[in-house]
């Protein structure tokens, strides 16, 4: 089995420099192209089930990279949940608090914590290793990406060092009890 997971396009609090989170919100003109330019590499590949975050960014990606689309959506697929945080700068939190982040989650904003947040990731990905599916494409967000990576490859990664733009495909290949990662496409 592939799985095709691709990061939504450019939203409204990328380019305001905001914590995002669960908040919904829609792409930004950029973002549109972006998921234009994400089909481009999807273009002509049959999927047998396609699934999205239930966020509007992931949907409207989805829609847009490949229009016309079924797709279902999930609640697994949502981005790590940033609690109190969503919608302020990117800049609010201290060196302590960044620290306390990539060990903990959010916990201290009430927030999803680590462990759980890669709990849903693996337990979506694990669901898929029966469904008999030959080609899976899913559209969700950056911190789900990371985190599918890490379950692939059975290791710890930090997050800031792995490169996951606007509309990242990565792809990964599932046969019998063993994850690979065949490709990791960021856009320019």
């Amino acid at each position: 089995m592939k799985v095709w997971i691709i990061r939504h396009g450019e939203r409204e609090t990328n380019r305001a420099g905001q914590w995002t989170g669960w908040m919904d919100v829609a792409l930004t003109e950029k973002g549109r192209e972006d998921a234009r330019r994400a089909g481009a590499i999807l273009a002509g590949k049959q999927f047998d089930k396609i699934y999205a975050s239930d966020l509007m960014r992931a949907k409207g990606t989805a829609e847009i990279a490949i229009p016309g689309c079924t797709y279902e959506t999930s609640p697994l697929l949502r981005e790590i949940n940033v609690g109190s945080i969503a919608g302020k700068p990117l800049n609010v939190l201290t060196d302590e608090q960044r620290r306390d982040v990539a060990l903990r989650g959010y916990v201290q904003f009430e927030g999803e914590s680590a462990e759980a947040f890669e709990g849903r990731v693996a337990d979506f990905l694990r669901g898929l290793e029966e469904s008999g599916h030959e080609n899976v494409a899913i559209f969700a967000h950056a911190g789900w990406l990371r985190r599918a990576l890490q379950f692939v490859l059975d290791m710890k990664l930090p997050s800031q060092r792995i490169c996951c733009r606007n509309c990242t495909v990565a792809v990964f290949e599932y046969s019998g009890a063993t994850w690979k990662l065949h490709s990791w496409i960021n856009l320019d």
